[in-house]
């Protein structure tokens, strides 16, 4: 019926009158989009895959800015009414059949999956943190390993031996996700494991199985777990550091976790794994942390490199070629990116919380307009230092930020050939007519020169030429002389 399940038990404790004089009987809800009822019918009965998205975009295309103040969310939960009051259902297969499995035997199964969380640290900032999820298929007796990393193989493993580790022993079977940290590649049921995971599944001797792709709920129980682990323990908890967080939720687990009835076997889990636990295959080694290795990343011409959906900078002139590669460390909620050759430190960014965002270090800008100052500075030396002036390049600077430069090349190496005062009647004429270039710049000091019969000024030579030279004339020779060579 659509109706939560707590309303329904409301409902069955009140009396019929009760119900008929309740405001729930008489109640009528109205909806933002009930004007736009017809278009949005219409659409969905001559395509009824139609998504939300689609539905939105052909009422833009249809009503304009009529429907702009309504958001994407509003337009999703519309649709889903439409579609459950006229029965327009999405896809016209059938949903899929679940069957009620019988509970599986003693030590055969365990799940496995890996989640992750924001969690905000003591000063404010966030962390994503990232953990390991293990639940024995029976007794649904659980082990979660936290870390600050996303888990590479190594980690994977480590995590597996402490789960063992935990339990006193191992399954038989362990159920897995195609994740790329376990499994290379899957061909019509050949799988292809990566190779730290298969060493590890070949020491420990028990079977792998993996779900088929984009089939969650072919592991429904750790899927849940992993909704457990965020929502009853993570849920507004500080995050210290990750040994103290791992701390907390062994005994989080004990109390919270394993200790209390599981509503799917309406049993404790520690109480069911008392029973479970003789019947675990034996595990006889020994957890050791992998060492914790720097990843090589490529730097883009940008001078900036891309982690995990987001760009980080680094010094300017650090890209050399499509061969520059940097070191990459993440620690603590900080991106620390070392240098290839030198293995020195050159940027230090925090994590960013959102994906495609650039985390920018001013200190990496590139320094732009070197030597500007000292165009200006040669510009004023010769026209001298007036208000007029100092209008005339700010206007080139703000109406054409990237071609400033240039303007300030053109005008040094024109400005000789007129006198200041020509120069500074030109400027002027420039500003009244908010001409902010500077070849108009130079034409109107050559319309001034021209109509005052003022001569050029010749450019002023970069070095003297002696005397004694000032004479000379190369010698010639006669075409004659060589006639001989050539024949």
């Amino acid at each position: 019926m659509g109706i939560d399940r707590h309303r329904v038990s409301k409902y069955l404790h009140m009396s019929e009158s009760e119900f008929l004089s309740s405001e729930a009987y008489s109640r009528n809800y109205t909806h933002k989009m009930d004007a736009y009822e017809s278009f949005v019918l219409n659409e969905l009965r001559s395509c009824p895959s139609y998504s939300s998205k689609q539905i939105e975009d052909h009422l833009k295309e249809a009503y304009g800015k009529e429907v702009e103040g309504i958001c994407s969310k509003t337009v999703f939960n519309y649709v889903v009414h439409i579609r459950a009051k006229y029965s327009i259902p999405k896809f016209e297969r059938p949903p899929r059949p679940y069957d009620k499995l019988p509970e599986l035997p003693f030590g055969e199964y365990a799940q496995a999956d890996f989640g992750e969380y924001w969690m905000q640290r003591t000063d404010g900032r966030h962390l994503k943190v990232y953990f390991f999820v293990m639940v024995l298929s029976r007794s649904r007796y659980k082990y979660v390993y936290f870390c600050t990393k996303p888990f590479n193989t190594a980690m994977t493993v480590y995590a597996h031996e402490l789960a063992f580790s935990y339990y006193g022993g191992r399954p038989k079977k362990m159920l897995y996700d195609q994740d790329k940290v376990l499994l290379h590649d899957e061909n019509l049921g050949d799988l292809i494991l990566t190779k730290g995971f298969r060493a590890f599944v070949d020491q420990q001797h028990f079977e792998p199985v993996f779900c088929r792709k984009s089939d969650p709920e072919s592991k429904g129980k750790v899927e849940n777990v992993v909704k457990y682990v965020k929502q009853n323990f993570l849920k507004g908890r500080l995050f210290i550091d990750a040994e103290y967080l791992n701390e907390e939720c062994l005994a989080w687990l004990e109390r919270t976790g394993n200790g209390t009835m599981h509503h799917g076997i309406y049993r404790i889990p520690s109480d069911v794994f008392k029973e479970e636990r003789d019947y675990l295959q034996p595990y006889y080694g020994t957890p050791v942390e992998p060492q914790v290795e720097m990843k090589e990343y490529s730097v883009r011409k940008d001078n900036t490199i891309s982690y995990h959906c987001s760009y980080y900078t680094v010094p300017s002139g650090t890209y050399k070629n499509a061969g520059t590669r940097v070191m990459v460390e993440e620690q603590e909620g900080r991106l620390h990116i070392y240098s290839k050759e030198t293995g020195k430190r050159i940027a230090n960014h925090p994590l960013s919380e959102v994906k495609g965002v650039l985390v920018q270090d001013p200190a990496h800008k590139t320094v732009r307009g070197e030597g500007i100052t000292d165009k200006e500075l040669t510009i004023h030396g010769y026209i001298g230092d007036i208000e007029a002036l100092d209008l005339f390049l700010a206007g080139i600077s703000q109406s054409k930020p990237a071609y400033y430069s240039r303007n300030l090349s053109y005008i040094i190496h024109q400005m000789y050939g007129y006198k200041p005062e020509v120069l500074q009647e030109a400027l002027v004429r420039c500003l009244t007519s908010k001409a902010y270039n500077a070849r108009m710049l130079i034409e109107a000091s050559e319309s001034i020169r021209v109509s005052s019969g003022m001569s050029v000024i010749q450019q002023p030579q970069t070095a003297s030429v002696p005397p004694e030279l000032s004479n000379m004339r190369p010698e010639r020779t006669s075409i004659n002389s060589f006639e001989q060579y050539f024949k």
